[in-house]
């Protein structure tokens, strides 16, 4: 992978075939697929990384993950882009632990895959005895067909699909919210039904998984042999039909073709798009924030991603990435990390006493031993995907002649979203009308 500063220098302007902008995995899918077709493609990405939210670093002997925690498995264009057994993906369990009030904690998951979660799946308090028949009678419909087909068709809310079929309130109070709405950051279950349903079939025949030495084997391996400028800012984009003039932190550059891969808000500004468009960009965010704690030794054994099944509290998710992956610890110590809805005000140290004070009544007096290591605020880590949103997403032609739009807001917030149309916006420059027809998810 080629990686540098910046060679686009003052003066006359710098030519290339096409530029893309943004190095996250919709940018570099795009590079990439253009790249192996014979055309001359340069990434220019604002920041120091690669992979926009999807990325790792060492800390002080700790490799740690910002932004996504892992990855489907069964996502069709991960399958298609990446090399799994290059990756060396660590499968996470099926299975979680619901975390609620007065200790109650109670696993549940898939016992074909995580026998652990048997006792659970058949006793916990989570789900009544009619929940389980449904979720029996869902999970059969949703392996009736492919399971892109399952995002298409009358959308609903999630919440409003669930109590349709039937299911208890309870089971949305603490099941359904922390298992799927933390995974959506939506704790109403206003999210697409479709998506809920996708999302679901996608879980049931494949797995969530992680690679060994972190996120960014992702981006690292699609990076791999393109040329990508780091610390490059695009700040706009003069277009026509004869090219497009880039003006960025570094001079400027023209191209022939542009392909604007940047997070959404980025990608309106940097297209022009003025309030009230039909088919926007700009769809607003859901934002995250990421505690990771070391200790001396984990304070539980448990590998299994855990999700506060309260309807209050800050914390959403937590993982002891020690109990899936010792080589990312120094010695025999314990690195948890843990999720918050949104962004909480107030620095580092006041975000790690919100988790702290409620971290304790999970370990008691134990979780003063956990030592905060670092802290990431993302503010876009999705993108709201309400019931019926499908049918407002932008395509990847823009109003600009020559410049195209590679982004999840083309399809749906997540990895297959941002590949997927990496490969679309790609495939519009080349007149690949197999790939530009395949179905959304597919």
């Amino acid at each position: 992978m080629t990686s540098r500063t910046s060679d686009i220098g003052a003066g006359t302007p710098h030519t290339a075939e096409i530029v893309v902008v943004g190095a996250g995995l919709a940018g570099l899918c795009a590079a990439r697929t253009l790249q192996r077709a014979g055309r001359q493609v340069r990434v220019l990405e604002a920041s120091e990384h690669l992979g926009g939210r999807v990325w790792s670093r060492e800390v002080e002997g700790y490799t740690i993950d910002a932004g996504f925690l892992g990855m489907f498995t069964d996502y069709p264009a991960a399958r298609r882009q990446f090399d799994y057994s290059a990756l060396d993906l660590v499968v996470l369990k099926p299975s979680a632990v619901l975390r609620q009030a007065a200790g109650l904690a109670e696993v549940m998951g898939d016992p074909r895959r995580d026998p652990g979660a048997l006792p659970g799946d058949l006793t916990a308090g989570a789900l009544t005895a009619a929940d389980r028949l449904h979720a029996a009678r869902l999970a059969a419909e949703l392996l009736a067909g492919p399971a892109h087909a399952l995002l298409n068709g009358p959308d609903t809310s999630t919440r409003e699909f669930l109590l349709e079929r039937g299911f208890s309130e309870r089971s949305l109070e603490r099941f359904f919210t922390p298992f799927f709405g933390g995974l959506v950051i939506d704790r109403e279950l206003k999210t697409s039904a479709n998506l809920f349903r996708y999302y679901m079939r996608l879980l049931i025949t494949g797995d969530v998984a992680i690679p060994r030495r972190g996120m960014s084997e992702l981006p690292r391996q699609l990076a791999a042999e393109l040329d990508v400028q780091r610390s490059v800012r695009v700040q706009g984009l003069s277009s026509s039909g004869q090219g497009v003039t880039l003006h960025t932190t570094a001079g400027e550059l023209r191209a022939k073709q542009v392909i604007v891969a940047t997070d959404p808000p980025t990608a309106a500004r940097l297209l022009g798009e003025q309030p009230g468009d039909p088919r926007p960009v700009e769809r607003g965010s859901l934002s995250s924030t990421y505690l990771h704690f070391r200790a001396p030794q984990a304070l539980e054994p448990q590998p299994r991603l855990q999700l506060n099944a309260r309807p209050t509290g800050w914390l959403n998710q937590v993982l002891w990435l020690d109990q899936v992956f010792p080589g990312r610890v120094p010695g025999e110590r314990g690195l948890l990390i843990a999720s918050l809805w949104g962004i909480p005000e107030g620095d580092d140290a006041a975000l790690a006493d919100l988790a702290l004070a409620e971290l304790r009544e999970w370990y008691g007096d134990a979780a003063d031993t956990l030592d905060l290591l670092a802290v990431d605020r993302i503010p876009h880590v999705q993108y709201p995907q309400p019931a019926g949103y499908a049918a407002s997403l932008p395509g990847h032609s823009t109003a600009l002649p020559n410049v195209f739009l590679a982004s999840e807001v083309t399809s749906l917030s997540g990895i297959q979203g941002a590949l997927e149309s990496g490969e679309k916006a790609a495939a519009a420059i080349l007149g690949d009308l197999e790939v530009l027809s395949r179905p959304r998810g597919a």
